[in-house]
């Protein structure tokens, strides 16, 4: 860990903001955290079920007319619908769904793959992270 801290502080031609803590995962902070697997699994997985929570939550205590005006940021907040995260550090692209995902999670996975192998994702990364 604290090579590749060394590698990412020293310049890939991007901004590295270093360690950061739980609290930024989903703030402005920063736009990419890298993490072992079990960790960032950790992580994902207490952010959806924390979502799922608060979605629930906040669409029960709402009058009809409320849920309605909220359904776009709901459905924009569940998981199913990107069907998993792209895995950096292989030679292609590579996207990783739970375990317990249903058809339609897996539907809209194989769709962000497509879309990342068609926008040459890889070699994009590829040419930002070499060395200039």
């Amino acid at each position: 860990m604290k090579e590749t801290h060394a590698l990412l502080a020293a310049g890939a031609g991007r901004r590295f903001v270093g360690n950061v803590e739980g609290r930024d995962i989903m703030s402005d902070a920063v736009d990419v955290v890298v993490t072992d697997g079990f960790t960032g699994n950790v992580a994902l997985k207490t952010l959806e079920g924390g979502l799922r929570f608060l979605v629930g939550a906040v669409l029960a205590a709402l009058p009809p007319e409320g849920i309605e005006l909220l359904l776009p940021l709901a459905a924009e907040l569940d998981p199913d619908g990107t069907g998993g995260a792209m895995l950096l550090g292989v030679d292609g692209v590579c996207v990783i769904s739970h375990g317990s995902s249903g058809a339609r999670a897996i539907v809209s996975a194989v769709r962000v793959a497509a879309d990342l192998a068609g926008a040459g994702l890889v070699d994009r990364l590829r040419t930002a992270v070499s060395p200039q």
